[in-house]
């Protein structure tokens, strides 16, 4: 029921599918102009969407689509990449349609299909490097074929690709509004935005060497951090201060998904818990920890509280996810 709860993709981008939704519904946003609205499409081949969704009237959600967009209601579309399935031409002519047959997309949004060690569909595989690298490239020439279109450059992937791929992230420009940026949409270019700023407007002192700081992360949040703690080493090699930084990155596996489930966000307790106790924590001043490991109730995706988090050491410091935060907790 939460799935198709158009209030909650109005108030908290929640993504829908629309598949279910009722024509009294459909007059209702239309009626009070309930956008942007975010939308779960994945293929716009029918039998493509059938496979996706295990609903053989999957195509509703597409005419439901167009209704919406002929009355005005702008939506961000989200497209969960799976390899096999809707990559390569499937996604190319997906996109196509999306670009040409609709007028009021905001933007859209391409993830990797998350998979967890309780898959039990064999249809599911994981994205490889070069699964990653394949969009990448035909994204890259959508935008090149249609370098006059507004709606092909607010084509984006997500954080994830460029990860696994091995490339740089875009440039914070290539965002725009980020509009997807709670999908993991441009969420790390902004985040080195604000660790950039921050060196850019601040001076970095000597007493950054004085502490032992150890910085919980996820395994693709290695890469990010990884980034930032480089622009603080050129920062203070170009004032000639090129010791080695006493930050160490602790990367937690998750174990209590699986599978290719390596989101800091989608971390737990259990493993933050058990995977800290293997290490020397005593030797560090701070033991950061990201705060986006916690839902709205302050719990984790296993019901662990931050007091519960805390009690391993009392020099755990939750923070922010945001960068501002994290630059001032290394620097202050």
């Amino acid at each position: 029921m939460k799935d198709d709860d158009y209030m909650l993709s109005y108030m908290y981008g929640n993504f829908i599918t629309l598949t279910n939704i009722s024509r009294d519904d459909l007059n209702k946003i239309i009626k009070y102009h309930l956008d942007p609205l975010y939308v779960s499409v994945h293929s716009m081949d029918n039998a493509v969407r059938s496979l996706i969704f295990g609903n053989k009237k999957s195509r509703k959600g597409i005419d439901n689509l167009k209704i919406l967009d002929y009355n005005g209601i702008e939506t961000n579309i989200q497209i969960v990449l799976c390899p096999g399935i809707n990559d390569g031409k499937e996604l190319s002519h997906t996109l196509f349609i999306l670009l040409n047959d609709f007028s009021n997309i905001r933007s859209i949004g391409i993830v990797p299909v998350g998979i967890t060690k309780f898959n039990k569909d064999n249809n599911l595989n994981t994205c490889t490097g070069k699964d990653t690298s394949d969009v990448i490239r035909i994204i890259d020439e959508i935008k090149k074929t249609n370098r006059k279109s507004k709606e092909a450059e607010r084509i984006y992937l997500s954080d994830e690709f460029y990860i696994t791929a091995g490339m740089k992230f875009p440039a914070y420009e290539h965002y725009g509004d980020f509009y997807q940026i709670k999908n993991g949409i441009g969420k790390s270019t902004d985040f080195l935005k604000q660790v950039e700023n921050y060196i850019r407007n601040n001076y970095i002192t000597d007493a950054i060497y004085n502490k032992n700081i150890l910085i919980v992360t996820s395994e693709y949040g290695k890469a990010v951090i990884k980034n930032a703690l480089e622009m603080i080493k050129i920062n203070l090699s170009s004032m000639g201060r090129s010791k080695t930084l006493p930050i160490r990155i602790l990367v937690i596996k998750n174990e209590f998904f699986g599978g290719n489930v390596k989101a800091a966000g989608l971390l737990t307790g259990s493993d933050i818990i058990s995977q800290l106790k293997r290490e020397n924590i005593g030797i560090y001043e701070k033991i950061i920890l990201p705060d986006s490991i916690f839902n709205n109730n302050n719990l984790t995706l296993d019901n662990y509280s931050k007091i519960n988090i805390k009690s391993v050491d009392r020099k755990v410091k939750i923070i922010s996810e945001e960068g501002i935060s994290f630059i001032k907790e290394l620097t202050s």
